[in-house]
């Protein structure tokens, strides 16, 4: 059984009203959940340790199950005024340690992460929760919104850092933390896939990349 038509017709047009380029409702059941995804995560991202990655947030095994106890969710795909070219793509986290020697580049990079922080902070990130919102209001009671990745509710002004408290101390912004996808365990890939969506393949080339939620409905 799904969910009432009227719903999700609320949740679609909050999203797109929010900066979503698409919505797509699914069963949980279809989400892919790997363990070995999280290996990702520990070895060669520069967001691990975030409060909203591992080992801040339940386990792979423990988010299996939980998902189990989910019967819809909603994929949320937003806009993005990112391009990434193919040296920026394949160079992206190295980039981000060892700063590029040409200066075109390194102005390139610095600005393809500037917009990433910025519209996980004032687009995706504050959009995911009214959408957790709104459907708490609709009457679901559990529901639990994602992050595409790395928290940056405390980048700086300027968008060239992020002040996480990270295993420093508490967070500072607790009630709207939510989970990254990836920490979970959750394969997009193969997600995307069973659900007949292209996925982007990496490298990119001068490529607007789509950047997805996940919004847990019970």
């Amino acid at each position: 059984m799904t969910i009432p038509e009227k719903n999700y017709r609320i949740l679609e047009e909050k999203a797109t009203e929010l900066g979503a380029k698409s919505v797509r409702l699914i069963p949980a059941e279809n989400i892919i959940v790997e363990n070995r995804t999280i290996l990702k995560c520990i070895f060669g991202c520069n967001g691990y340790g975030s409060q909203v990655c591992p080992p801040f947030i339940p386990t792979v095994d423990e988010f299996r199950q939980m998902l189990m106890e989910y019967k819809w969710t909603l994929l949320v795909d937003w806009k993005s005024d990112n391009r990434f070219s193919r040296e920026i793509s394949e160079n992206f986290i190295k980039y981000i340690v060892t700063s590029p020697e040409d200066e075109e580049t390194r102005q390139q990079h610095q600005e393809t992460l500037k917009t990433v922080m910025e519209e996980r902070k004032e687009r995706i990130q504050p959009g995911s929760i009214e959408l957790e919102k709104l459907a708490w209001k609709l009457g679901y009671n559990t529901a639990l919104a994602t992050f595409p990745g790395m928290c940056t509710w405390c980048a700086n002004s300027d968008y060239t850092d992020v002040n996480c408290a990270s295993s420093q101390g508490e967070c500072h912004h607790p009630t709207i933390r939510r989970p990254c996808l990836m920490g979970l365990g959750v394969r997009l890939d193969k997600t995307l896939d069973k659900l007949s969506i292209p996925f982007q393949k990496f490298p990119m080339n001068d490529t607007i990349p789509s950047q997805y939620t996940l919004i847990l409905l019970d």
